[in-house]
């Protein structure tokens, strides 16, 4: 009975490090949404300089949805998660440092590389977009009170001190509980081989665009451009701002169990995901174009959130369609579709708003804002972007309910 108790606990203890970790990741990719100002002021950038370095986080991110999946069959978690949480920290420390592009970008770079095996960690626990959604919402509005009392870099040396603490915890306590299986070259070969294979089909490419389309709005808006918008559309200050995008997180924790369990209900995978695309383009249009009073502001917000949550019922569709010895490469495809969304939408968006503006840099390091106009300018590619997930969904995706029963 001891025994019994005492594996619970070390299970209980592990779960918590990996939700320790997932929170810290999800700080690490909201950081730069409640410091833009400050950003653009210190390092001399305009939004498009801000996008490209938060950008940063997805190019590695994105580039190690399906390697880390690899890693956590063949290197012990104590190894993984430990190495992850170092990275994190390394990177925040870098961006923290910095005085220029290249070191915030490395250090975003870095972020996202240790927080690519943040996911991985609890993928197996069945609530993962849930439990990313809470991290995000948790992280976000803090981080903005801790911006506000102790300055943006102070804080990130904060958080740069709580990951190497934790990486430290892990390399000393953590073990695996079985033996992993030793890494072969013919492993990876037949992952590429599989990439292959499934790429050479046309319906992979259809979900992975509307993974990619459905997702964006979140990876640019709730994730970067949503705290600046809404400080200078709705005349908020940050940390109001901040808890507004947050309920956009409430709205992805709430939308994703609801949008499967409506889609099981219904025996239809499409239906809800048409919702959710419809229900996006009204709520994003209402939020960046009409001037909403504050209580249909916040249901607006977590409507836009339950509308993008239609991307976890996309990894079911790549599940019903695909053979069963390719299911774990094409989630992986379609995880790098949705999160290489923020590698695309938010440099974009920077860029459309550094065009729009005639602010030179040098306006910008003293501390100019883009106005209401440049943003509504610049963020009208969110309701194009859920129009194109509507087309996708329309033309190019057959409902796949029936496959699954097969």
């Amino acid at each position: 009975m001891e025994k019994s108790d005492s594996s619970n606990l070390k299970a209980l203890f592990f779960i918590l490090l990996a939700g320790l970790f997932l929170l810290l990741e999800m700080s690490l990719q909201m950081s730069v949404s409640v410091i833009i100002p400050e950003l653009m002021v210190d390092l001399k950038i305009t939004a498009a300089g801000v996008g490209v370095i938060s950008s940063f986080f997805f190019a590695s991110y994105t580039i190690m949805q399906i390697p880390s999946g690899m890693f956590f069959d063949c290197v012990s978690s104590r190894k993984i998660i430990g190495s992850g949480l170092f990275l994190c920290a390394l990177g925040t420390l870098c961006f923290a440092s910095s005085n220029g592009v290249f070191l915030s970008s490395l250090g975003r770079f870095l972020m996202g590389l240790g927080s690519s095996f943040a996911f991985a960690s609890v993928l197996y626990t069945g609530f993962q977009w849930f439990l990313a959604s809470l991290g995000a919402m948790g992280g976000q509005m803090p981080l903005s009170y801790m911006v506000k009392s102790l300055g943006w870099r102070e804080s990130l040396y904060l958080l740069c001190i709580i990951g190497f603490a934790l990486s430290i915890i892990v390399f000393i306590f953590m073990r695996d509980k079985q033996e992993k299986a030793k890494f072969k070259v013919s492993t990876l070969y037949n992952v590429i081989k599989e990439l292959i294979e499934l790429l050479k089909i046309g319906r992979t490419w259809s979900i992975m665009i509307f993974g990619f389309a459905i997702w964006a709005p979140i990876t640019a808006f709730a994730a970067l451009w949503g705290v600046p918008f809404l400080e200078q559309a709705y005349s908020l200050d940050i940390e109001h701002a901040s808890f507004l995008c947050s309920l956009i997180w409430i709205g992805v924790a709430i939308g994703s169990p609801l949008f499967g369990w409506w889609s099981e209900k219904m025996r239809n995978r499409l239906f809800p995901l048409r919702v959710g695309s419809v229900l996006g383009l009204i709520v994003s249009t209402a939020v960046i174009y009409l001037q909403l009073n504050h209580f249909f502001l916040y249901i607006a917000l977590i409507l836009f959130g339950m509308s993008a949550a239609g991307q976890s019922l996309i990894f079911a569709v790549m599940k019903d369609v695909t053979d069963k010895s390719l299911i774990g490469t094409g989630i992986g495809l379609v995880n790098m579709a949705v999160v290489g969304s923020g590698l695309v939408f938010q440099p974009l968006i920077g860029f459309l708003l550094k065009s729009f503006n005639s602010s030179t840099v040098q306006a910008a390091a003293a501390g100019v804002n883009y106005s209401v106009t440049d943003y509504r300018y610049a963020l009208t590619t969110i309701p194009v972007i859920f129009v194109v997930s509507l087309v996708i969904l329309t033309f190019f995706i057959k409902e796949t309910y029936t496959d699954a029963e097969k």
